[in-house]
């Protein structure tokens, strides 16, 4: 029995024995196998993270003259980091087609991609690379340019009066501020000869001017020839240039006129209320009265039904009322107006003027044409209808401020010009709605 129990219990220990060290020794293996797997794992992981993090920039370049591309053309990519830049550099290959790889994808980083050809800059900025668009193909269109005149015209010619800056002489000088929206009908960009240099616009300005300052990006004046000038070609479809500059009231008047490049839509003057100043030309017709960005002005518009056609000097002059305007020219007599004035000018010159006066002119002038943007639902058009007149006219006021922070941005080349038209187009849409909205509760 002694010996029975005794074997008995030393079976008992060793199965136990067995069954733990068996335990063990499974336990030790799942283990390793979990840390294989878990550096195998880590490992796969750290190389697709390596991976994804990891962009490209690639595309092509074609001559579009002779519609085929151009092999061993350098390209240059630009890094725009925190606090450095960098460049690097690439050719064509025979297909031309170039690329830019491993480039890391960090939203605080903007990329650059540029080529020259011909002495003409052709420049895609402020690219940038995230985890969902790690890829961009940026091709390049080069030596493609219409010189055709007739694809231009000029749809809205605008000119905004006001004082002289403060610092000026009180000697019958004026700030004339213009703003023109002009299209180009072509599918290419439009690039003319001006004496030895290739540009996309030239515009004659009145002689005389002063301090001519520019609010559109590549915009400079030729002293010699007296034109304006925008140094790039002007691309497709609607653009809109602005500038001011001082000018001198002669003889009674303030003349303006000039003989036009390109055939011109419309012209449009603004003039402060009370200043008496008032356009000579016979085809302007009655002003109206309207309130815009806090300020009253009279508004001359041309007849919508005239063309005035390029190569023909057009009559610009404006009468000076001195019977009106005794006491009250701009910079001269009242503070209360001058200050009015020159308000106004400052909102023009930011842009929010600029826009304000040119969408609500070319809504205005669209209600007579068939264009299938115009007949479209406009956007904002329902929720606007359910605002008190207060609410609409800080809209309003908001619709202004980002269009003039937009502008600042591309002025300072921060924003691509791509995304500057359609962030623009899409806001001014969008006050022209709201003037229409405000102007049919004014009518109410």
């Amino acid at each position: 029995m002694y010996t029975n129990e005794s074997d008995m219990r030393l079976r008992t220990v060793l199965t136990k024995r067995g069954k733990s060290q068996c335990s063990s020794i499974i336990v030790r293996c799942v283990s390793r196998l979990l840390a294989i797997a878990l550096i195998f794992f880590t490992a796969l992981s750290a190389l697709h993270a390596q991976t994804a993090e990891l962009g490209d920039i690639q595309g092509t370049v074609i001559d579009r003259k002779l519609e085929k591309p151009i092999a061993s053309h350098p390209v240059t990519l630009t890094i725009h980091k925190t606090d450095t830049v960098e460049t690097q550099e690439t050719t064509t290959d025979e297909n031309g087609n170039y690329r830019f790889a491993e480039l890391p994808l960090d939203p605080s980083v903007y990329y650059t991609v540029s080529t020259v050809h011909e002495d003409t800059d052709y420049t895609e900025k402020d690219l940038v690379l995230s985890t969902w668009v790690p890829n961009l193909k940026i091709d390049f269109d080069i030596g493609a340019f219409t010189d055709d005149t007739a694809q231009i015209r000029v749809k809205t010619y605008s000119f905004i009066i006001g004082p002289p800056p403060a610092d000026h002489a009180p000697d019958g000088a004026v700030t004339v501020a213009e703003a023109i929206g002009i299209e180009n009908l072509s599918t290419l960009p439009f690039r003319t000869t001006h004496g030895t240099q290739k540009v996309g616009v030239n515009l004659t300005l009145p002689r005389g001017v002063e301090g001519l300052q520019p609010h559109s990006p590549n915009l400079t004046m030729d002293p010699n020839t007296n034109q304006i000038l925008l140094k790039t070609p002007l691309p497709p479809g609607e653009s809109h240039l602005g500038y001011e500059y001082i000018f001198h009231i002669e003889k009674g008047r303030l003349d303006l006129s000039r003989r036009l490049n390109f055939n011109t839509n419309q012209f449009f003057v603004f003039v402060p209320e009370g200043i008496g100043i008032v356009p000579r030309g016979k085809f302007f017709g009655a002003p109206r009265r309207e309130q815009i960005h806090n300020n009253v002005y009279l508004i001359y518009e041309s007849d919508a039904n005239q063309t005035f056609a390029a190569g023909k000097k057009i009559d610009l002059a404006l009468n000076i009322n001195m019977g009106a305007a005794r006491g009250a020219l701009p910079g001269q007599t009242s503070n209360n107006l001058g200050q009015l004035i020159f308000i106004a000018v400052a909102a023009a010159l930011t842009g929010g003027f600029f826009v304000a006066a040119l969408f609500k002119l070319r809504a205005a002038r669209n209600t007579t044409e068939s264009d299938t943007d115009d007949t479209s639902t406009p956007p904002d058009a329902g929720w606007l209808l359910k605002l008190n007149p207060d609410d609409r006219e800080h809209v309003r006021v908001a619709r202004l401020e980002f269009i003039t922070h937009l502008d600042d941005k591309y002025e300072r080349q921060e924003i691509s010009e791509r995304v500057y038209k359609r962030l623009r187009r899409e806001q001014t849409e969008r006050l022209t709605t709201l003037l229409e909205q405000q102007k049919r509760g004014n009518n109410a």
